[in-house]
């Protein structure tokens, strides 16, 4: 009796505790995170931005109840999230947690009990005033399959959350992937907090790539951050103070020297620019390597970097689909393009490359720097082909079946500065003239190609790359490191061998199985030894 006692009062004890534990939980929030690039701990330019914040921002995450995997997964981790900006906001960030349906009133039951057909036999019915709601908001509802006993069903659920400040409303419609999404919630948190976006112009004329038909999807993508413009200084070479950044992507004629003065009293003004050039502009339908003259050598190169007229050639390529007529029929074929090198590597400490990969670089010219920008510059190369690279002088062959021997190229193998920064300070190339003879917080880009940043080209490590070159570009450094989380490559080193990448493999796969079953070995021969000795 005294021992069913005992046993009753110490399992008492044990629930009261963990109630009590469970109690005191609910005001705390932590989080131990182990993994190498600290992928679930807030950044530090989240919790800038939170900390920044004057007046309460109202977070409003709309998931639907019961979700199937992986989205019940993506709930709980936004949940988590949100959790943690709320612990790091000091009271500035407030979020509710909703389920659509539970919002519903009774008008609104009634109404989803009311279902019709259409003249296409589909169901339809009037939309209750929740979904009308989400749907003014811009959080559509998504399909999900659902297992329900024996038959998978397809049903509407909502995924999609709010940000509002005031009057102002920001909306990531749909969650479906946890991957970039503090880098979305952060952003949206700026965007409602500031009193106006930072303005950037592309520059326009000189026969350049069209920015509403072929950069449009980069247009699109900096428009939810930036105030884009246009500017043609062929009709005034003038840049408005309030520009920031400017970026030169592809100009086949040559600019003014009016034109070249105004960017050159831009760069003296501490503002940045990237010029975005290249040895040629070839048109991918008729395999043409037409010329491209920016006049921009002599000036780059005061800077200190100087455009080479070749292209560059590597192994480590993207392919891309041509064309072929087979019969009466025209079937794509990918083919293995080496004008268009994807680095397996990028400079892994600058900011604008950090954690970037599958990045595809078409049709590059390669860097040569001088080193003429003077003291106090810094000079950095953010992308290089592979040491197996050629560089081809022109005339040039865009032929994508043409033989790749060694034969067939000239000059000797090695890498190839593609992408070079610089930052400090720089030297006027036109000194004596209206603006600043230099600048001390000068921050320029140079790439020997344009095409990176072209809707055709705009994958998602293209798009990274771009959006990263604005915001380094506006100086917004640590919100770069908040878009490449979660990007970081961790492949073995090349130079493993297959035995111990074998081995490496297994115990992934068996370690944590064979630990658990020694752990149990273990505990079972303590016990039998506590009972051999108890027995005597």
């Amino acid at each position: 009796m005294k021992k069913g006692l005992e046993t009753t009062t110490l399992a008492a004890a044990v629930l009261g505790s963990l109630v009590l534990i469970n109690i005191i939980g609910l005001g705390l929030f932590g989080r131990l995170d182990l993994t190498c690039g600290k992928e679930f701990t807030l950044s530090s330019a989240t919790r800038a931005t939170l900390k920044d914040l004057s007046d309460p921002v109202t977070v409003r995450a709309y998931f639907s109840k019961d979700l199937p995997p992986p989205h019940a997964s993506t709930a709980r981790y936004v949940k988590d999230l949100l959790e943690e900006y709320y612990a790091s906001s000091g009271g500035n960030l407030r979020y509710e947690f909703i389920d659509p349906t539970s919002e519903e009133t009774d008008s609104d039951k009634e109404k989803k009990k009311e279902v019709k057909s259409d003249i296409f036999g589909r169901a339809v019915r009037e939309e209750t005033s929740v979904e009308r709601e989400l749907r003014l908001l811009g959080i559509p509802p998504v399909q999900v399959r659902v297992n329900e006993g024996d038959k998978l069903e397809v049903k509407r659920a909502y995924m999609g959350i709010s940000v509002q400040l005031s009057d102002k409303k920001e909306v990531i419609p749909v969650v479906s992937d946890t991957a970039g999404l503090e880098y979305d919630l952060t952003t949206a948190l700026r965007k409602v907090a500031r009193a106006k976006a930072p303005k950037v112009a592309l520059l326009a004329g000189h026969d350049g790539p069209d920015p509403a038909k072929e950069m449009s999807r980069l247009q699109g993508l900096l428009g939810q951050l930036y105030e884009v413009t246009s500017l043609d200084l062929t009709q005034k070479a003038e840049i408005p103070d309030d520009v920031v950044a400017l970026l030169v992507v592809g100009p086949k004629t040559p600019l003014s020297d009016a034109e070249q003065r105004a960017v050159d009293k831009f760069v003296m003004s501490g503002r940045s620019v990237a010029f975005l050039l290249g040895a040629v502009a070839p048109d991918l339908q008729t395999l043409n390597a037409n010329p491209a003259e920016h006049g921009l050598t002599a000036m780059l190169s005061a800077y200190g970097v100087t455009l080479s007229p070749g292209l560059v050639i590597d192994p480590e390529c993207a392919s891309i689909n041509v064309q072929q007529q087979r019969g009466f029929m025209r079937v794509s074929q990918p083919v293995r393009f080496p004008f268009v090198p994807v680095p397996k590597t990028l400079d892994g400490k600058h900011p604008l490359t950090r954690g970037l990969a599958e990045v595809a670089f078409p049709f590059m010219s390669p860097l040569e720097l001088s080193g003429t920008s003077g003291e106090g510059a810094q000079t950095e190369i953010l992308v290089k082909s592979s040491k197996e690279s050629f560089v081809q002088q022109p005339p040039f062959n865009l032929d994508p079946f043409q033989s790749w021997t060694r034969d067939s190229v000239q000059g000797t193998p090695g890498e190839q500065a593609m992408v070079a920064t610089l930052s400090g300070t720089l030297k006027s190339a036109f000194p004596g003239g209206e603006g600043p003879a230099q600048a001390s917080n000068a921050r320029v880009l140079v790439a020997g190609g344009y095409m990176f940043v072209l809707d055709q080209f705009l994958s998602p490590g293209n798009q990274a790359l771009a959006l990263n070159l604005f915001d380094w570009l506006v100086q917004d450094d640590a919100l770069l490191a908040v878009r490449t989380r979660g990007l970081n490559a961790a492949p073995l080193d090349d130079k493993i061998s297959d035995t111990a990448r074998n081995s490496l493999k297994y115990a992934n796969i068996l370690g944590l199985p064979v630990l658990l079953m020694g752990f149990g070995l273990v505990r079972w021969r303590m016990r039998e030894a506590r009972r051999a000795k108890a027995s005597l």
